[in-house]
């Protein structure tokens, strides 16, 4: 997936950003994160009952080990189990959906306070962070747009916006949510004359 993401994706990202932001006044933000939390726990938890169930395996089952295979095997799955647990996709299924969802919310709310999208002068700035690991957007807008569009508006939107881990290809979903914005925003928070840049579209934030 991570693949997708790539530097010809940030280029087309950066324009159409460019032309939300010439049809309307909302400062637009996408942050990309391979994951919102380490985790490290998890492959932990997988070596240690890896390691307890190898032990448990050579003590009980009818069969002569060396002392060598005693010491080793234990050590050997627990190796393997912490391996394999570091891979994306094994975290993500260890990992309750409340655990994911509060991970994904604590980072997009910290990048939110760090980039500064609270400073914009009408308070109009928004916020996509997608998450990769977790495959969850999470859209936070500042009051001033939030309050521009109805309730029901911004439901839509995040449906829509969540749904793009359910296609085979995230990043062109992105996009096109993208555009689909471009009316919506010109309709809710339509251009001001002389409208300042207040947000870099590459917004790097470091936490």
């Amino acid at each position: 997936m991570k693949r997708q993401f790539n530097q010809q994706f940030r280029t087309r990202l950066w324009q159409n950003i460019a032309a939300i932001e010439r049809q309307s006044q909302v400062e637009v933000v996408v942050i990309i994160r391979d994951s919102s939390n380490a985790y490290h726990d998890i492959p932990m938890v997988w070596a240690i009952a890896a390691a307890f169930l190898s032990f448990s395996y050579v003590m009980f089952v009818p069969m002569l080990f060396t002392d060598l295979e005693l010491y080793l095997m234990p050590i050997a799955a627990s190796l393997l189990a912490w391996l394999f647990a570091r891979m994306a996709s094994v975290r993500r299924f260890s990992l309750s959906k409340a655990r994911l969802n509060r991970s994904v919310e604590i980072m997009a709310r910290a990048l939110f306070q760090k980039g500064g999208l609270h400073h914009t002068q009408n308070k109009i700035g928004v916020l996509f962070y997608c998450s990769l690991l977790e495959k969850q957007v999470f859209i936070l807008p500042d009051r001033g747009a939030e309050m521009a569009l109805p309730a029901e508006e911004w439901a839509k939107i995040r449906a829509d916006w969540q749904a793009i881990f359910l296609t085979e290809q995230p990043a062109e979903s992105l996009l096109n949510e993208l555009t689909r914005l471009i009316p919506v925003f010109n309709q809710y928070i339509p251009p001001v004359v002389d409208d300042l840049k207040e947000l870099a579209d590459d917004l790097e934030v470091d936490l």
